[in-house]
């Protein structure tokens, strides 16, 4: 059980639990939520009727997202909508009843939310965003305040990914090659991916070479590999991960959206799937000779 000890959950009684949760999103400042929650149509349904968790990206949040996106939310109602249910759960889901790796079905059809807890319970993430405030209970539920906009997690596995992705279409082939398909269609995974320009920087020929010895290359690519789900947020400066190939990873952290695994820096984060997390990286890790 999670004990509460982040500071969100000191204040998780201010407002009592006489609004619903429109009027509550309002009162702790998600004003921007509530506007797009209005614009989908969803306003007098998470007003009137519940009990539902809501996981409410603040202000800053949709801030952050990209200009372009928005243009699109705003365009394309059935996006907006989807993109809010996935925001949303049934029942009343405390902090404290939540566990690592735990999944949980959103009012997004078929799309799960996955929660992890990192520093001994002291960072909650919901798809690697972070919980900035936790338990704010309403007449009809509860809302847990984001650091970040989450969105809809992509159909599939790993293996799926790197299939419709041509940017990591390399390591398609190599893992095809390595015979390990159906290893990472299991989990669940982290799994630090090279792009096709990371796979190009090896050495001439090292690629080939790698191709041609099975046994190689499945320890290059399980040493991109860790168990569990891992998000950005959960990694730490100077933090040593152990890789499914049997080594560690060092992980630096430069500030919150510069993170290096050993050589390699990630060039996007928390890309999550059915059983996992994907980091896409710009060199491919290679383990270091075993003693």
């Amino acid at each position: 059980m999670l004990r509460c000890v982040l500071a969100v959950c000191a204040v998780a009684a201010v407002y009592g639990q006489t609004d619903n949760l429109v009027q509550l999103a309002t009162k702790i400042g998600a004003t921007d939520l509530v506007k797009v929650v209005t614009q989908a149509g969803l306003a007098d349904t998470l007003a009137n009727k519940g009990p539902f968790t809501v996981f409410a990206p603040s202000n800053e949040a949709f801030a952050r997202v990209p200009k372009r996106i928005i243009e699109e939310l705003e365009r394309n109602k059935t996006l907006l909508t989807d993109l809010l249910l996935y925001h949303v759960t049934n029942g009343k889901v405390l902090s404290t009843q939540l566990k690592n790796g735990q999944l949980a079905p959103s009012l997004f059809e078929k799309h799960d939310l996955r929660f992890n807890i990192y520093n001994e319970g002291k960072l909650i993430t919901a798809e690697g965003s972070p919980v900035a405030l936790a338990d704010q209970q309403a007449s009809n539920g509860v809302i847990h305040l984001l650091n970040k906009v989450i969105f809809p997690i992509p159909e599939g596995s790993v293996v799926d990914f790197v299939s419709r992705d041509p940017f990591v279409s390399t390591l398609l082939k190599a893992v095809v090659a390595a015979n390990l398909v159906k290893t990472l269609e299991g989990g669940p995974f982290t799994v630090f991916a090279p792009t096709n320009e990371a796979f190009n920087r090896l050495p001439p020929g090292a690629l080939d070479k790698l191709l041609a010895n099975v046994t190689a290359l499945a320890e290059v690519l399980t040493y991109h590999v860790v168990k569990g789900t891992v998000y950005a947020e959960g990694l730490t400066n100077g933090e040593r991960v152990a890789t499914v190939e049997g080594q560690d990873l060092s992980v630096r952290k430069m500030g919150p959206e510069r993170v290096i695994i050993n050589n390699a820096m990630v060039e996007r984060a928390d890309i999550s799937v059915t059983n996992g997390v994907i980091h896409v990286i710009n060199n491919v890790l290679i383990p270091p000779p075993k003693k």
